[in-house]
């Protein structure tokens, strides 16, 4: 027989001292139980922390990665030119993860609580001050001509998107046409027929970079430009907008370039078919930190290639993000384009380069850039007197840069017979007289290690 702890009284206790005996055994085996589960809430609870105080700290770091002074070394530049948005974006997760744990921490006793749903955000209207510019947009002649005469136009659909010239913000209104019908066509019966259109004709949507975006494609490129080339933050633009009275909100502008470069995919696979079309390839690579990446450590480096090619009146320069610095790496980049291309590579010393361009033999030349060449001997002449070797190195190349300066005018073959005419005997020049120091002194052991290795990088591009 099994008693009730809160139903037991003195007139209900047994009077048989084995029954109290069962009775104590019972009441104890109770109390573990409630003991044990009292334990397992309390170590739930305390997971629960463990986490809600993990979370907390991860949300402190991001913020203080966006917030907060950073070093003004150059690789944590570029890594806030490149990770703002994704830095965003985690910084969204982390808060959901917050306010998910802390909701189950809250709801531990009892049923567990759910989640108050938020409400879907609203987006807030243009400002009535700015100049409005109604673009009209109406059903092809076509359309038309198939709709007959029983339409007649009662409206438009009406749609925005905020959109910039040289800093003067409008918005841009889509008038869309919509007709109805004047009288509803009837069947040889006398009975009205039914229509699928229900007796109302749209002109169609306009094509838009981004579809359900507010923001137009000058928008957009104004964005971009302020952020990629001028170096000015996604926050900074936020408030230019909002001192015009436009509140578009600081994540949207993060998700923008994200988005855009999804749907101009198509557009990066024709640049890059473009790239066999000119005659001289540059390519360089920098070094760039990458947060969160998978399986990597946030402090490894990462590396952003460069190539410039096409004609020079109309270059293409496109960035590639790879982990690696190797051979392999800039093969998979570029193997599929340098079948075709039947040029010049100039490149500087990294070994990678000088592979690839041996390894097609339709490239017809390997040159180095004039500045990692004078930068060779700038290093040599750092400490030594103004009549050293180096320093008339640089005098030599200094006058090679001001001779082909007035040439930049110039285009086409009339540009290189004014170069071969006017400072090709300069470059000769420079290479006589580096081929006499190689002869005269490298061999002899009397030229200092900074200058024989600035003459074994012109040696290397030369020969």
């Amino acid at each position: 027989m099994r008693y009730n702890a809160g139903m037991l009284s003195d007139n209900t206790l047994p009077t048989d001292v084995d029954q109290l005996h069962e009775l104590c055994r019972e009441l104890h085996s109770a109390l573990a139980d409630k003991e044990k589960l009292l334990a397992q809430q309390e170590q739930s609870i305390a997971d629960k922390q463990t986490t809600i105080d993990y979370l907390h700290e991860q949300l402190s770091l991001l913020r203080s990665k966006r917030y907060q002074k950073h070093s003004e070394q150059l690789k944590t530049l570029q890594c806030q030119l490149f990770d703002e948005a994704e830095l965003e974006q985690a910084i969204r997760e982390t808060e959901a993860a917050l306010s998910q744990a802390q909701g189950e921490s809250a709801g531990k006793e009892g049923r567990p609580k759910k989640p108050t749903p938020k409400a879907a955000p609203k987006r807030k209207a243009l400002p009535d001050h700015l100049k409005r510019v109604d673009i009209v947009i109406d059903v092809n002649a076509e359309d038309k001509q198939m709709m007959g005469d029983g339409w007649e136009a009662v409206g438009h659909e009406v749609s925005e998107q905020l959109a910039v010239q040289q800093r003067q913000y409008y918005v841009k209104r889509f008038l869309r046409v919509k007709y109805v019908r004047k009288d509803t066509p009837k069947d040889k019966l006398g009975k009205a027929q039914a229509h699928n259109d229900g007796g109302i004709k749209v002109a169609p949507r306009p094509a838009v970079i981004l579809p359900k975006a507010l923001a137009d494609a000058s928008l957009l490129a104004d964005v971009i430009a302020s952020k990629f080339v001028d170096a000015l933050s996604f926050y900074r633009k936020d408030q230019i907008l909002q001192r015009e009275g436009i509140h578009i909100g600081y994540s949207t502008l993060c998700d923008w370039p994200i988005q855009l470069a999804q749907r101009l995919e198509p557009l990066k696979k024709l640049l890059y078919e473009y790239l066999p079309s000119g005659e001289l390839w540059h390519l360089d690579e920098t070094t760039l930190q990458v947060l969160r990446e998978t399986g990597r450590e946030n402090d490894t480096q990462s590396y952003l290639w460069a190539i410039r090619a096409g004609p020079p009146r109309a270059p293409v320069v496109l960035f590639h993000y790879d982990s690696r610095r190797s051979y392999a790496a800039l093969e998979e980049w570029l193997s599929p384009y340098a079948k075709d291309f039947t040029g010049a590579m100039i490149t500087d010393e990294h070994k990678p380069y000088n592979r690839f361009a041996q390894a097609y033999p339709n490239i017809q030349a390997h040159g180095g850039c004039w500045a990692h060449l004078r930068r060779k001997f700038s290093d040599a002449a750092k400490g030594r007197r103004h009549a050293s070797q180096a320093h008339h190195v640089l005098a030599m190349i200094a006058a090679v840069y001001k001779r082909d300066k007035p040439l930049d005018k110039l285009s086409g073959q009339a540009k290189v017979d004014a170069r071969r005419q006017k400072v090709k005997p300069l470059v000769d020049d420079i290479k006589r007289y580096l081929d006499q120091l190689s002869t005269e002194f490298i061999s002899q052991g009397l030229m200092n290690t900074a200058i024989r290795y600035a003459l074994y990088n012109w040696h290397k591009f030369t020969s």
